[in-house]
């Protein structure tokens, strides 16, 4: 099946790698009945140039797995590579539209490559976005702080981080047709967060997002599993991202 395709992107965040996704992956190959070796790897050098591994699928929703060789990249330089990537794919593959999962940083690349769409007519849709843990407005020790950030009554976080003031101000270019689901952990603990990103960090990409996307969910799980390297791997997770991907008709 070429006419029609529409792909599934995993991106993995800051100091990750294949291995970050290689659980979500397995996991939506097993639900939808396709081997393990099954999907194509795009692996982003140095550079920004991409090689290619493994198969781009026949069927409805091929998956791409893609890996930033340079692990400690942070989400503006996420974003520039991966709306390349989008263009490349889109001339060898042909499809108009895609859906995708990120986990930390690159859920927020991907939320910084949404707001490039109506800019750029030739560009890819993005219909489905699963974020996973991400750092919208700041990171513990790095713009963020356990409890002083807040979230108020009406969702708007009381501090905005430089990445997070940047979607604010653009975000009326925000798609209107996108489904979201936003996926964040609490250990616990006296932090309120996943060790490394805070729920109200996680949790104020809704202030831009909910009033303008067609569907907003969120997901908060809590306990150990709620860690922030080990939110991609939670069964609970993966069923609820599988569910919410491949089995969540878009209306």
């Amino acid at each position: 099946m070429k006419k029609g395709q529409w792909p599934i992107l995993y991106i993995h965040g800051f100091r990750g790698g294949d291995y970050t996704t290689q659980k979500m992956i397995e996991s939506a190959l097993k639900c939808n009945g396709k081997k393990s070796d099954q999907f194509l790897k795009a692996i982003i050098n140095w550079r920004g140039k991409v090689t290619y591994e493994g198969t781009w699928t026949d069927d409805e929703h091929p998956i791409v797995q893609v890996v930033f060789q340079n692990k400690w990249v942070g989400s503006n330089q996420m974003e520039y590579w991966l709306v390349k990537l989008l263009f490349d794919l889109r001339l060898k593959h042909e499809f108009t539209t895609y859906d995708a999962i990120g986990h930390s940083l690159g859920a927020v690349a991907l939320v910084l490559v949404n707001l490039r769409e109506k800019l750029r007519p030739y560009m890819p849709r993005l219909k489905k976005l699963v974020l996973i843990a991400g750092p919208f407005n700041g990171i513990l020790g790095l713009g963020d702080l356990p409890n002083v950030n807040r979230v108020r009554p009406n969702g708007r976080p009381a501090f905005m981080s430089p990445t997070y003031f940047r979607i604010f101000m653009n975000k009326n270019n925000i798609s209107d047709d996108l489904r979201v689901l936003n996926i964040f952990g609490n250990v616990g603990d006296h932090s309120n967060s996943d060790k490394y990103i805070s729920v109200t960090s996680a949790k104020s990409i809704s202030y831009i997002l909910k009033p303008r996307v067609k569907e907003y969910n969120e997901y908060l799980i809590k306990g150990t599993n709620a860690e922030h390297s080990m939110l991609h791997d939670d069964s609970e997770i993966l069923n609820t991202v599988n569910g919410f991907i491949y089995y969540n008709p878009l209306s």
